[in-house]
């Protein structure tokens, strides 16, 4: 029987990334999304080991554990702790004193888990480990000694047959049969190593002899005596071993490629066992993949459905393990940014669609598809560097930013001689001109017209007769009008109406083309008796609360905006912005200066609604906490992240200035040191 782990943890990903790693090593996950749910499962089933997240909705992992510990029959039974928000000594004794031996601080890798595991069970062996997809860092799983049975796979194309190997880790010798030709494909781990005779060519040295490489002794040397060995090219002087290497690598390469072309062929697979840490690094299978529908467009087109173009595509968990094993061109990265499932395929790039990439990546499962606007996966805990393909970002010009200046530096002899140039006399008495600026009585008039008006009125569309179409249409043609170079022609308060305008029709548009969005706001405007206890009361009262609390943050009336806002949240308790808001007039509220618990409170409730619900202000709003804790990288990528979502967000923006404002007067002070 295998070991049972249950896992009580209320994020669904991390949750989904532990429940995968887990069954990877053996052993039999099973899952509790809520304190309740994991004290039942303890009582009716129970596990081995409970892996305990103590941030759990209707039950606290504490009190959890505590009850655990008052029972004969679960007293003793091994707990895992693992917190991302209850971090240091004090709650690692905390739980000691519940018996809980490890207590992991999120993030964590993976090998201190499966150790943790491990030595929370010393008289477990896990089973097995179970085929997942190869995680194509060179790491290596061993695997328990198979039979040397041929399992056998029905006709199809070498994309199919090769994915099939790499997602099941496949370790061992598979043989394609070809007509009456065989190939056979040596795999470790999932990664083609050899292939013997391959399609193209029959070995390397056919290869190389084609590209002029070998002369003819030399290749029948490398033919009889070399035994068809790359090293009796190292031996001949031909190559240099690392060449060889790399030579080796792009004929296997070249090969995996031009097998994708080839008529459906079948396959027999013999596993083998993997020794213990070994470690195979020889093929990119996804650029192969890609590669070869380049290649073959007929293929890359097979099974691609009419309706491609509108769809809505948005990364799944599987996004991040291979995307960076892709190079990219500029326009499909462009794709990529864009396909965060806000928008379908069609609105994601200009052009045909790229569809030997669409293709990989829905070979590879690393695109969650639907007909409706999706919610796309995040890393958690994948500690990743950076993106090889994510779209360089432009930094934004302000217009009230000036270029760094190094007036500390520069005499005063040298500003009295600036002010006696030609022409600085007259900069300095040019008349300021009153004419009004046409366009910024267009703006207000624009904005004027837009008061009073609901979600449908400001595309001049009705609530009875309603088209995607023509809303995109109305929603491309205002944003046109008011683009980026009408916004740089103005300035101070027409400015200001026109984020406004533009921040208005982006809420209703993105409103009414979310179908469920647009079915609570279509129930809003149907009830007739709004505030009477009748049908859509509880949501107008919680949007009237929010907004009258946003205002008072606005005035800096924190404690009337913490009240309003409390009791949106207590309205409408799964509403992420309301609750990111929340924590921002907490953490404001100077009465909480001195009060470390209350300064916890608002970032614990930050993180909180980022987790329900990821929006521009609410990650503006951690953007500052960081800040203001010294953190000034991971503020950085907090305003970064706030401003890919809205590029208007004023604290966002702020924040950015702030930062660079700091870094400049960091510089100026160095300078001031270097030239004392």
């Amino acid at each position: 029987m295998s070991t049972k782990i249950l896992i009580a943890e209320d994020n669904e990903q991390i949750a989904a990334a532990l429940s995968s790693l887990i069954e990877k090593h053996g052993y039999q996950p099973l899952l509790a999304h809520d304190g309740i749910e994991a004290l039942q499962s303890v009582i009716a089933n129970t596990p081995d080991l409970l892996l305990l997240d103590l941030k759990l909705p209707r039950l606290h992992g504490v009190d959890l554990l505590k009850k655990l510990r008052q029972s004969p029959k679960t007293q003793n039974l091994p707990v895992v702790v693992m917190s991302g928000l209850y971090k240091g000594d004090k709650y690692v004794a905390a739980a000691k004193s519940l018996g809980v031996e490890i207590y992991l601080e999120k993030p964590f890798r993976a090998a201190q888990l499966i150790e943790a595991l491990q030595a929370s069970l010393p008289s477990k062996e896990p089973a097995p480990p179970v085929a997942k997809p190869a995680d194509l860092t060179g790491g290596a799983t061993a695997l328990a000694p198979s039979t040397t049975t041929a399992m056998s796979h029905p006709a199809t194309t070498f994309d199919r047959h090769l994915l099939r190997l790499f997602t099941q880790r496949f370790t061992g010798l598979c043989t394609l049969h070809e007509g009456e030709k065989t190939h056979q494909l040596f795999c470790l781990g999932g990664i083609p190593v050899a292939l013997a005779p391959g399609f193209s060519y029959s070995n390397l040295g056919d290869y190389l002899q084609a590209q002029g490489a070998l002369s003819p002794e030399e290749f029948n040397y490398f033919t009889h005596d070399g035994e068809k060995r790359g090293e009796s090219l190292v031996q001949l002087g031909c190559l240099e071993h690392p060449d060889l290497l790399q030579t080796h690598l792009s004929y296997l390469v070249n090969e995996l490629i031009a097998a994708c072309g080839r008529p459906a062929m079948t396959a027999s697979e013999t596993p083998l066992p993997l020794p213990q840490g070994l470690q195979p690094l020889a093929v990119n299978v996804p650029m192969i993949l890609y590669q070869g529908y380049h290649r073959y467009p007929k293929l890359a087109a097979t099974g691609m459905p009419a309706d491609l173009g509108r769809r809505y595509f948005a990364p799944s968990p599987t996004f991040f393990r291979y995307i960076n094993f892709f190079s990219l061109a500029p326009a499909e990265q462009q794709l990529l940014h864009l396909c965060d499932g806000s928008r379908p395929l069609s609105e994601c790039g200009e052009g045909d669609t790229p569809q030997a990439l669409i293709k990989t990546l829905r070979m590879l499962d690393m695109f969650t598809v639907g007909s409706a606007p999706l919610q796309g996966a995040a890393p958690d805990n994948l500690p990743v560097r950076t993106f090889f393909n994510a779209v360089e970002e432009e930094p934004e010009t302000l217009a009230e930013e000036a270029l760094e200046s190094f007036s500390d530096l520069v005499d005063d002899s040298d500003l009295s001689l600036a002010a006696e140039l030609p022409g600085a006399a007259a900069a300095q008495t040019a008349p300021i001109s009153t004419v009004e600026n046409p366009l910024e009585k267009k703006v207000r008039q624009y904005a004027s017209d837009l008061e009073g008006k609901n979600y449908y009125e400001l595309f001049n569309l009705k609530q009875g007769d309603f088209s995607f179409d023509r809303l995109k249409e109305r929603y491309f043609a205002i944003t046109r009008e008011f683009g980026p170079d009408v916004l740089m022609q103005l300035g101070g308060a027409e400015a200001q109406k026109v984020e406004e305008i533009l921040s208005t029709v982006a809420t209703a548009y993105n409103t009414l083309s979310d179908m469920v969005k647009k079915e609570r706001y279509d129930e809003l405007l149907n009830s007739e008796r709004v505030g009477l206890g009748e049908k859509g009361d509880d949501i107008f009262q919680a949007q009237v609360q929010a907004q009258s609390g946003k205002v008072f943050l606005e005035m800096e009336e924190w404690d009337n905006a913490e009240k309003a806002l409390q009791d949106a949240c207590n309205i409408d308790s799964n509403n992420g912005d309301y609750l990111a808001h929340l924590a921002w007039a907490v953490y404001r509220n100077p009465s909480y200066t001195n009060s470390r618990a209350m300064l916890d409170k608002a970032r614990q409730m930050l993180n909180r609604a980022i987790s329900m619900e990821r929006t521009a202000a609410a990650f503006a709003f951690k953007g500052w906490m960081l800040f203001e804790a010294g953190q000034d990288n991971l503020a950085e990528s907090e305003f970064g992240k706030a401003l890919r979502q809205d590029a208007r967000n004023t604290l966002a923006r702020k924040g950015m200035r702030t930062l660079q404002e700091k870094r400049e007067q960091e510089k100026k002070g160095l300078f001031r040191r270097m030239f004392r």
